[in-house]
């Protein structure tokens, strides 16, 4: 029987491989967030897992349980009591705008901007414009339209996206697991692939979950940083709640789009719709300088490049581009993609080195000469 060609070999396995890597990514899609969460903890917490797993090293499975339980629980109960804290507050905040409506005789948009503070600056707005008030007032109209229809909008994607989020959440504990208790195994099974021999994939390893673990621990700093120092900014100019505020603007830093400025922005608005100009002028500036500015762009880079030596580089690219790709993973996929495509080119170049060396000569030859 005729052996197949080599070129038909090629051909065939390249298109195999193909097929079933297009089927494998469609079927593993949903999962790809969840599963690099899943990642990204079972890095940032290996220590302690390696200290677990050497206590219980004959019921792995049970230490992989406690350990993902024990994450459950330090990432619950923080979100549970912010949450809880957050309401409470939202209550109150609501309770105190709807008896001040009440107060005030606002049962409309038309009455809530004849009120004198709000009407005094529409003045000004429609004099700068150069409008009619009755062209103005249809503006307004539309606007008020325009935000009641969106915000019905927005309320139902919020619905959406708080169910997608306790989906993933769990997906990530149901993966995590997983990733503890046979972490090695996929591990070695991908770094097996790589050209290379057992101490450079080691070294590789290695190095790829210290970076990882740095990225982590420097996000996580950097992000109880801005909450400080957002809170400190918040107390300055005599807003309530400034340790509420700094706990939100820590949790917020880490979103890849609005970030602080989703609390000190608005903050900033009232008080200047509440004639105090100057300490909204000083909280403007203290957020979008200190908390975000300086914190996202010098701050951060520094911190992820300090614990692991990164590539300066390496890391504001890596961070910044993979905010713009994929959101809030980006954070630690960016980096971590760049890096391991430097090493992969020193590997490659390391390959291409020794395959210019001249070959030994034989023993014979040798003693010869």
């Amino acid at each position: 029987m005729r052996r197949p060609t080599t070129l038909y070999t090629v051909l065939f396995v390249t298109a195999t491989t193909l097929l079933v890597g297009w089927l494998s990514f469609r079927v593993l899609k949903p999962f790809w967030s969840a599963a690099a969460w899943a990642i990204v903890l079972a890095v940032a917490f290996w220590t302690p897992w390696q200290a677990l797993e050497r206590r219980l090293a004959k019921r792995r499975a049970l230490a992989a349980v406690l350990m993902t339980t024990a994450i459950a629980l330090v990432v619950l109960l923080p979100a549970a009591g912010f949450a809880g804290l957050l309401a409470a507050q939202a209550s109150n905040l609501a309770s105190t705008v709807t008896q001040t409506l009440r107060e005030r005789h606002i049962t409309s948009p038309s009455d809530l901007i004849q009120l004198p503070w709000i009407a005094d600056r529409l003045d000004r707005v429609q004099s700068l414009l150069h409008i009619s008030p009755e062209e103005f007032q249809a503006k307004v109209d539309g606007l008020l339209t325009g935000a009641s229809s969106e915000i019905a909008s927005l309320s139902g994607q919020l619905v959406l996206s708080v169910f997608d989020a306790v989906l993933t959440f769990f997906t990530t504990l149901f993966l995590l697991f997983f990733f503890f208790r046979d972490g090695d195994l996929y591990t070695n099974a991908v770094l097996d692939l790589l050209p290379t021999d057992a101490a450079e994939r080691h070294a590789l390893r290695s190095h790829l979950r210290a970076m990882l673990s740095s990225i982590f621990r420097g996000s996580l700093l950097c992000a109880l940083i801005q909450g400080f120092v957002g809170g400190v900014g918040w107390a300055i100019v005599g807003l309530p709640s400034p340790a509420l505020a700094g706990a939100a603007m820590a949790i917020l830093s880490l979103l890849p789009i609005g970030g602080t400025a989703i609390i000190w922005l608005p903050g900033s608005l009232w008080l200047w719709s509440r004639d105090r100009t100057g300490a909204a002028i000083v909280l403007f500036l203290w957020g979008a300088v200190l908390t975000s500015f300086v914190a996202d762009n010098v701050l951060k880079p520094l911190l992820i490049r300090g614990s692991e030596g990164l590539n300066t580089l390496v890391v504001f690219l890596g961070v910044f581009g993979g905010l713009a790709a994929f959101g809030l993973l980006g954070i630690f996929i960016g980096p971590i993609a760049l890096a391991l495509a430097v090493t992969v080119i020193e590997i490659l170049g390391r390959e291409a080195r020794r395959e210019d060396e001249p070959a030994p000569a034989p023993p014979g030859e040798a003693a010869g000469a």
